[in-house]
């Protein structure tokens, strides 16, 4: 019975995931989309209006897809740090969702000034890469030292 449980618990979390690429994927195609109506009467790209903006885009995507695999790989290895990486999957991609809402309607983003961006930025990405150095450190124990707990 409790085998039955775990099992049925295991294959909801795998469900839940499954539902949150499927919901990012649409709300990124439908932004996209939308932005290619704002932009398909004048000769500019978002790339060129809104360079910032899409650089980071592009970084939010990156950490997206890195955490999507790194989650995947910490589950087979039934670790307990793949809900922290579920966490930034998650961050990066309302990240990604939010930037996007910033090009299409510039009032809802107004740190469009680099200094801004850095201001809100840099102490999110220091805690960030604060809990990466002490998940890759505990990893690392994991892989020299298997039999400890």
């Amino acid at each position: 019975m409790a085998d039955n449980n775990s099992s049925s618990l295991a294959f909801e979390k795998e469900s839940i995931i499954i539902v949150q690429h499927g919901i990012f994927g649409l709300i990124i195609e439908t932004l996209n989309n939308q932005i290619q109506v704002k932009y398909q009467s004048v000769q500019v790209s978002p790339f060129d209006t809104h360079r910032v903006i899409m650089f980071i885009f592009l970084l939010a995507l990156f950490v997206y897809a890195t955490a999507s695999v790194v989650e995947v790989m910490l589950r087979a290895c039934e670790s307990i740090y793949d809900r922290f990486v579920g966490n930034i999957r998650l961050f990066a991609s309302g990240s990604a969702a939010i930037l996007l809402l910033a090009i299409l309607a510039p009032i809802l983003g107004h740190t469009n000034h680099p200094k801004e961006l850095h201001n809100v930025l840099c102490p999110t990405i220091d805690k960030i890469l604060y809990k990466l150095t002490g998940l890759i450190g505990s990893v690392r124990c994991l892989i020299e030292e298997p039999n400890q707990p």
